[in-house]
């Protein structure tokens, strides 16, 4: 599967008639969470101020806790994720959008996690990869389950049966080494 293209913001622009777009913003590896999501809010607005040609201070962005953060009077798709030196802000100018970005890792309860987040298939999956591959699977499919939750608004919950898999179209990111991470948008 192809890897979706990341920015790295503000070094690199992405081209200006993209449809949906991914920026990562490189930070201090012990920033304060607060503070990686005020700058996070403050790119998002820079690239779309600068995309739409308006002053970035004229831009009102609304992001709470548990739901997907919104661009006051415009109808465009935002979403953010955070992990210890690195942040990603996408923009989906067609509609809804989520990503998600964490560290490759593979947590000693693994497969109850997967088992109980993910579902029983893709956790019998990530247990027949092989053991040195193992991690970037889990991390892999954690970042899609996030991704696309964050798509269609939803919190994190517990897989259950009847679960539509392919309700959206998901990508992998182009990161830096030891990131993994998920572009979600709908099909």
């Amino acid at each position: 599967m192809a890897r979706w293209p990341v920015f790295e913001w503000p070094a690199q622009a992405p081209p200006p008639s993209a449809p949906c777009v991914v920026l990562a913003l490189a930070l201090a590896p012990d920033m304060p969470r607060a503070d990686a999501r005020a700058r996070v809010r403050e790119a998002a607005r820079e690239y779309i101020a600068a995309r739409l040609r308006v002053a970035p201070e004229s831009l009102t962005l609304r992001a709470s806790p548990g739901l997907p953060p919104q661009l006051v009077g415009y109808a465009l798709g935002l979403s953010f994720s955070h992990e210890p030196g690195c942040s990603l802000v996408a923009v989906n100018w067609d509609g809804p959008v989520g990503v998600d970005l964490m560290r490759v890792a593979l947590p000693e309860d693994w497969a109850a996690v997967a088992r109980d987040y993910l579902g029983p298939a893709i956790a019998e999956q990530i247990a027949a990869t092989p053991l040195e591959l193992r991690a970037e699977a889990f991390s892999q499919a954690w970042t899609e389950l996030e991704a696309s939750l964050k798509l269609r608004g939803e919190a994190l919950r517990e897989w259950r049966a009847g679960d539509v898999v392919d309700a959206c179209r998901c990508s992998p990111l182009t990161l830096p080494a030891g990131y993994i991470g998920t572009l979600a948008l709908p099909r």
